[in-house]
């Protein structure tokens, strides 16, 4: 076998070529990381907002949690603050970005959602006790600031 004059490729790459393919393989992660980054977006109520805005659609709604209840009954009646557990959220920073692309707060209006229930019989009383648990669900409905025909 005859290696005279077969330079560095008789044995691998060049350093050219690794740092060439090292290059590639950094710019496909960071492509993967921004077309992962845009989809997150997408999915995200200000997203969405921006994708309806382009549409050129009249109104967005969205609907946010804005809290949580988690309540269970227990055998000798009345409340008890242990096994109960509630939650709030503030979506004020989604709001104002959702107006910042171009849409103006029209109507909230909220819904409580049961997500569970339990009851049982009082202890040593007649009657039940029902515990109800749940999510708050605020129902936010925007108006295009753009979109023709409409009064500001």
């Amino acid at each position: 076998m005859d290696l005279k004059g077969a330079g560095p490729m008789a044995f691998g790459r060049t350093p050219e070529q690794k740092a060439a393919e090292e290059q590639q393989k950094l710019a496909a992660r960071a492509a993967a990381n921004e077309e992962r980054e845009r989809q997150q977006f997408l999915k995200s109520p200000v997203g969405q907002a921006t994708v309806a805005k382009q549409q050129g659609q009249g109104f967005f709604e969205v609907q946010l949690e804005v809290g949580s209840s988690q309540r269970d009954s227990t055998v000798l009646g009345g409340n008890n603050f242990n096994l109960a557990r509630g939650s709030s959220k503030s979506h004020a920073g989604t709001l104002a970005a959702i107006e910042a692309v171009g849409w103006h707060l029209e109507h909230v209006g909220h819904v409580f959602i049961v997500t569970s229930e339990s009851s049982r019989d009082k202890f040593m009383s007649s009657g039940q006790q029902t515990a109800v648990s749940g999510i708050t669900m605020g129902l936010y409905l925007f108006r295009n600031v753009d979109h023709p025909g409409q009064n500001g």
